[in-house]
């Protein structure tokens, strides 16, 4: 009997275990035994191609393997195996699987030759996981355009942080068998497709780009200048066409990255631009119908009394017509004539230049210009304001307020992304006839008498303006300390480009903007002009005066 009981017992404990089983643990098990040769694995897709004007690449992103590991599956014993294969030391990698618990990357980014020699080791719990990563074929060349992405494909800087969103590719899932050392032999189906993300085609053109950068950069070398930007923008559209600044860096080789590099000054350094501003002032004393070019204005003894303040000249000049204020720079000259301009009229028209408001690039870091308050001028804000101090705006602004200049006194809004939306309104900021009559004091700039000789080209005509300001330290103006700027106009008979050079603390002996930026406008210009089919408009015979 007590046999039957047993024998019955032991029946009944081995029906519910089957009941347990194949009833009450049935998802469960099916789970377990599916983990053990099933797996959902992403589906990375590549992020969205960024583009010059032209097609040519300037972000791209290309296939690599990523090794990780399951840390519950590994072998403590295979690791310094591992460790050999990848380069990473075996402490690090030992950590690394006690601090993780299910997975852990043992190294990001390989190549897909390089990878699959680890995977080939066929150690345990170790895998292959396909990526994207970014590289950047023109370099340092493009850097502060275009910005860089982190290792997760993220973008950090630039254009590929300001349009995340657009570039980014949004990741799938598909199922697949796996063998007995947990490679994928096998795909199952998907289960959510990957998405690419969206090109981008940006209105630099990548030769003037490198043109501009190869200018810049030997000019900061040879001077010894801390920083410079040069910008280049299409008259008519206000498309950016080169945008360099130094010191640069190389956004495909990070690993001795100094920060200071990464700021794209162009777009996000405010600075007082100097004398580059006295053809925007005398563009508003002309509309406001205070005078004409060939009015005389009498700047002796070369200096005055502004407040408590004194602005002079380069030398005594004495009486100078309008014109001449322009050819010679006249701090003097610019301040007189200026002082009768209605105060509420030059804020507005500064503001319709767009010298008080942010551009609106989207780019990150992206500065507003700041012009103080009509309601609190005085006659020294009125006269600093004229020859470009008592302002703050950024090299981009300069482009875009000269462009609008060059384009008859027709705003201009700038571009950085090409087939991006323009404004369908149009602003005439100053009439076309005071537009052209600035652009040809402008280009007085560049003759014999004028302070940026060095910016004549031999075959096409230019009109141009030197700026020279002192920097602000944190006891007031630095002596010694100086910004040099030159904005040129090209054709200036039949404006299509204009490019702004800024050099930040050049050498104390040689800091003239006509010494230190009209050299690099002229070296970018006149490989550019012809680059882009623009045809001459004069004879090299009448510019061996100008050199």
């Amino acid at each position: 009997m007590t046999a039957q009981i047993v024998l019955l017992a032991l029946l009944v404990a081995l029906v519910w275990r089957v009941v347990y089983l194949q009833v009450l643990q049935k998802d469960f098990l099916i789970s377990e035994g599916s983990s053990r040769w099933q797996r959902v694995e992403v589906i990375n897709a590549p992020r969205g191609m960024l583009t010059d004007r032209n097609g040519e690449p300037l972000a791209v992103s290309t296939p690599v393997i990523s090794i990780w590991a399951d840390p519950r599956e590994i072998n403590l014993d295979d690791i310094p195996t591992l460790a050999k294969a990848v380069g990473v030391p075996a402490k690090v990698l030992k950590t690394r699987a006690t601090q993780h618990k299910a997975f852990m990357y043992v190294k990001r980014h390989m190549t897909p030759d390089a990878a699959n020699r680890i995977i080939e080791l066929n150690i345990p719990g170790v895998y292959g996981q396909s990526e994207y990563k970014r590289y950047y074929p023109a370099g340092e060349v493009v850097s502060h355009v275009v910005g860089f992405t982190d290792i997760d494909d993220q973008g950090q800087e630039g254009v590929e942080l300001a349009f995340n969103a657009h570039l980014q590719a949004e990741s799938g899932k598909k199922q697949v068998v796996r063998d007995l050392l947990g490679r994928s032999v096998r795909d199952v189906g998907e289960i959510t497709a990957a998405q690419p993300g969206k090109n981008l085609s940006l209105t630099v053109d990548v030769r003037l780009q490198y043109l501009a950068y190869r200018e810049l950069k030997q000019a900061i070398a040879s001077f010894g200048a801390k920083s410079g930007s040069v910008v280049v923008m299409d008259v008519e559209t206000g498309e950016i066409l080169a945008l360099v600044n130094q010191p640069g860096y190389n956004p495909n080789d990070r690993s001795s990255l100094n920060p200071v590099a990464l700021r794209n000054r162009a777009v996000t350094d405010l600075v007082e631009p100097g004398s580059v501003m006295k053809p925007i002032t005398m563009a508003i004393a002309l509309e406001a119908g205070l005078l004409n070019k060939n009015t005389k204005i009498n700047t002796s003894p070369g200096y005055m009394k502004l407040g408590r303040f004194s602005i002079r000249d380069f030398r005594n000049y004495g009486t100078l017509t309008a014109t001449e204020v322009i050819q010679k720079s006249s701090n003097v000259g610019i301040a007189r004539l200026s002082a009768d301009i209605p105060k509420q009229q030059f804020w507005q028209t500064l503001y319709d230049f767009g010298l008080g408001d942010a551009i609106g690039l989207g780019y990150p870091g992206e500065a507003t210009g700041s012009i103080p308050s009509p309601l609190n001028w005085d006659k020294v804000t009125q006269g600093a304001l004229s020859y470009g101090y008592g302002m703050a705006i950024t090299p981009l602004h300069i482009a875009q307020a000269f462009a609008t200049l060059a384009n008859d006194g027709e705003r201009v809004y700038a571009k950085l992304i090409k087939d991006s939306p323009t404004p369908d309104y149009a602003l005439q900021v100053v009439s076309p006839s005071t537009a052209r009559t600035v652009i040809d004091m402008m280009k007085t700039v560049v003759e014999p008498g004028g302070t940026a000789r060095r910016a004549n080209l031999d075959w096409y005509s230019v009109a141009g303006k030197t700026g020279t300001s002192h920097k602000v330290g944190a006891a007031g103006y630095e002596d010694s300390k100086y910004l040099s700027s030159f904005v040129g106009v090209a054709p200036a008979d039949n404006p299509k480009i204009v490019t702004v050079v800024v050099i930040n603390e050049p050498p104390e002996d040689k800091y003239y903007g006509g010494e230190v930026a009209a050299p690099i406008f002229k070296g970018f210009m006149q490989q550019a002009l012809p680059l882009l089919g623009i045809e001459p408009d004069k004879s090299p015979l009448l510019a061996k005066g100008g050199q």
